[in-house]
């Protein structure tokens, strides 16, 4: 089709801001200055980027219609090559922050295959006239559009294929005289590395998948989702099939796809037992073998099938093994142990094979001065000889996945960074250079390659989340929402309580994890911290009892340690230098309660104002402290293997050397009711907050239905809570390397 002088003129608008990006849009509580891109709610700000609020601009000028892909993409993107998945990822986060008109429906809503409409009732400060008259204009050209669109690319790419030839041929030109072996040598050394491009699926929509694997020829992806259940996908006919039901009782993961493509192997772990290795016919319907017991990491497969590599730790002496087993069940080995000051990666991916199987790479950690620094460690699998060691250089806080790609010189892993829990690394060995590959707001865990290294499966996660205030009476649906925008808060990242009632939490809100603080109404929101006192991140604040003071846990290069600042954010001052983490605050203000965690978890102290480290506990295995009121007791994290649910919250009197009495599977991080006579603490799986009184049963405190419950903490006065809610979801997707 013709481009015609009418849609022309339409394609013109769509690329450029037309006049009306100068005027104010409203709707509902929300203000979106188009001129500056800035959306506001009320008198808050809402941090988005500039792309995500242009984004929102392009729809919401043409509210009430359905806006393409293709014209989103033109509009945002016009001179540059992107993928979609940006597009995708800038909706995302405006559906999450904007959520529900006041009727019910989404404020953006998703129209498969066709775009996206604006569904809010719009008031435009340049008048109702000139807006609907844009409105109108645009939406009487989209058909002609459409086609032309392709014609109009297609004529970009021409050109510039046309211009980049004619470059190229006068550079030939021109060098042709410098001889041919230095050309033929940069010609040799340009190739391009694995993952520099890559193409990102997804292959689940459900939002509550746990993990999966692919198999080594890329034809099937198993993975599990809601209550464990196992799926199977067939990828070249992009059809799925449940090969195992849902379980009430286990909870499982799948490791991996044999190479034969017969079976599928998975770790299951059930209250009660030690958790177990399983293998299954790939569809289903067979009997499910038994390999092994006892497996703290999750594991990985062999290139030939016929082994599988796993760590296996002592909760008693902090030694963790690095094991073999056939998959057949025979043959466990350990291949090597830890030594002394070094640790392998537990409760996470740490082992891969080389892809000639001599080898496997190991994740873990070793301490170096008093500091604990993430490594990955090369054995050899025959006599368990440490062939190299691997030291990331972009200050990771854990490692939590490894694959190895099958060229043999690069691996791959995640780790998080300064504004993400969990982003795609590549490190080539030859060269000892570390490359980020993904590098968005997602989260992702797990990795699974193919045969020919060219798809990798992961999980990617979102959970962006955000602060609520209610009343400490439990009634949750008074809970009002403080904070806007793209918040991740979890129970790791940490919130407390002014004495003069204002909310200190850490987020990445800003781009990098730093503190802020904001009142329970959720105005004067400020951040204070500034790159975070010179660290990579900052977390787990804590306010002193007189509020003069701020306790947090910063990490750099990997290492975390203890530091305090002033009240307004002032005077940073570093207090731990032997890895300090978790830290609390003794009742008196004196003291700073923390975990140090060289070979196993340890209760240690250090002055507030400074000083001498000492250790507060002789316990082992024990993390996360908080002292009572009266200051004559602790309620803790704790692990214990022997026990049926090994992950407790156990409380002791202060300087013993044992738990006194330890309750249910929890996620830990208590904190103490004003009596003293019960304490609260998260669930396991972030359902809720439980009430846990020292003599008598736990009660489900509050909860929020389909959501998680990632942190809380009461005010000084007990009368209000403060609570970290998110909508996590979690699906699998495909990164395919376009080389």
């Amino acid at each position: 089709m013709s481009l015609s002088k009418s849609s022309i003129k339409s394609q013109h608008n769509l690329t450029e801001p037309n006049l009306t990006n100068r005027c104010t849009y409203e709707f509902e509580d929300f203000r979106l200055d188009a001129g500056h891109l800035m959306l506001y709610r009320g008198d808050r700000t809402v941090e988005l980027k500039p792309k995500v609020v242009e984004t929102l601009v392009a729809l919401v000028e043409r509210a009430g219609d359905v806006v393409s892909n293709d014209e989103l993409m033109d509009r945002l993107w016009a001179d540059s090559f992107v993928e979609e998945s940006n597009l995708t990822q800038n909706i995302y986060l405006l559906r999450k922050t904007l959520g529900d008109c006041s009727n019910g429906k989404p404020f953006i809503e998703n129209f498969s295959r066709r775009g996206y409409r604006f569904n809010g009732e719009v008031r435009s400060s340049a008048g109702s006239e000139l807006l609907f008259a844009t409105h109108t204009k645009t939406q009487t050209v989209i058909e002609e559009t459409f086609e032309s669109k392709t014609d109009q690319r297609r004529r970009n790419w021409m050109i510039v294929a046309l211009t980049l030839a004619i470059v190229f041929a006068a550079a030939a030109y021109v060098l042709k005289d410098i001889g041919p072996r230095w050309l033929s040598s940069e010609v040799k050394n340009s190739a391009v590395a694995p993952f520099q491009d890559f193409k990102l699926k997804r292959h689940s929509g459900s939002g509550d998948v746990e993990n999966g694997v692919v198999s080594p020829d890329g034809k099937f992806i198993a993975f599990t989702a809601k209550k464990s259940a196992i799926w199977l996908k067939n990828t070249v006919i992009d059809s799925g099939v449940l090969v195992l039901p849902e379980s009430e009782t286990a909870e499982r993961h799948v490791i991996a796809i044999s190479p034969q493509d017969d079976y599928i192997y998975f770790l299951s772990s059930v209250e009660d037992k030690k958790s177990e290795v399983l293998k299954m016919p790939l569809f289903g319907g067979g009997v499910q073998q038994k390999i092994v017991e006892d497996v703290w990491s999750n594991l990985s497969l062999s290139p030939d099938g016929k082994q599988l590599s796993f760590v296996r730790g002592n909760g008693e002496t902090g030694e963790n093994a690095l094991i073999v087993a056939n998959t057949d069940g025979t043959g466990e080995r350990t291949v090597v142990t830890s030594k002394e000051g070094t640790w392998f990666g537990t409760w996470s991916q740490s082992t891969a094979w080389s892809p000639d199987g001599s080898q496997i790479a190991c994740a873990g950690g070793i301490n170096l001065e008093g500091k604990s620094i993430w490594v990955i460690k090369l054995f050899r699998v025959a006599d368990g000889e440490e062939i190299s060691l691997i030291r990331s250089d972009f200050g990771v806080p854990w490692i939590s996945a490894i694959a190895w790609l099958p060229d043999g010189d690069n691996l791959l892993a995640i780790s998080g960074n300064q504004s993400s829990e969990g982003q795609i690394y590549k490190h080539t060995i030859s060269s000892g250079e570390w490359r980020r590959v993904t590098n968005d707001l997602s989260d992702y865990d797990y990795l699974s390659v193919t045969k020919d290294g060219k798809t990798v499966i992961t999980t990617q996660h979102e959970n962006l989340g955000n602060l609520w205030i209610l009343p400490a009476d439990r009634d949750s649906s008074e809970a009002k929402q403080i904070t806007f925008g793209q918040n991740l808060i979890t129970d790791t990242t940490g919130v407390s309580w002014t004495p003069d009632g204002k909310i200190v939490y850490a987020t990445n809100a800003g781009g990098r994890w730093e503190i802020w603080t904001i009142g329970p109404d959720g105005a004067n929101q400020k951040q204070l911290t500034q790159n975070c006192a010179g660290n990579d991140f900052c977390s787990q604040p804590v306010v002193s009892p007189n509020g003069s003071y701020i306790v947090f846990q910063a990490s750099r290069s990997g290492v975390s340690n203890i530091w305090r600042m002033d009240g307004d954010g002032t005077n940073a001052t570093q207090l731990t230098f032997d890895d300090g983490r978790y830290p609390s605050i003794t009742p008196d203000g004196r003291f700073v309660i923390y975990t140090r965690q060289i070979s196993s978890a340890k209760l240690w102290q250090v002055p507030i104002e400074g000083g001498e480290s000492q250790q507060f506990s002789k316990m082992t295995s024990a993390a996360a402290a908080s002292v009572s009121p009266d200051g004559n007791h602790i309620a803790f994290g704790y692990y214990d293997k022997t026990a049926k649910q090994p992950f407790q919250t156990c409380v002791s009197r202060v300087g013993a050397d044992a738990p006194e009495k330890c309750f249910d599977n929890s996620r830990s991080f208590p904190r103490w009711a004003p009596d003293g006579k019960s304490f609260y603490y998260l669930d396991h799986g972030y359902a809720g907050i439980w009430k846990q009184p020292l003599d008598g049963e736990r009660v489900l405190f509050l909860s929020f239905v389909g959501e998680h419950t990632n942190n809380f903490a009461f005010s000084n006065d007990g009368k209000t809570l403060v609570v970290a809610r998110s909508k996590p979801s979690q699906d699998i997707v495909a990164l395919t390397d376009e080389r």
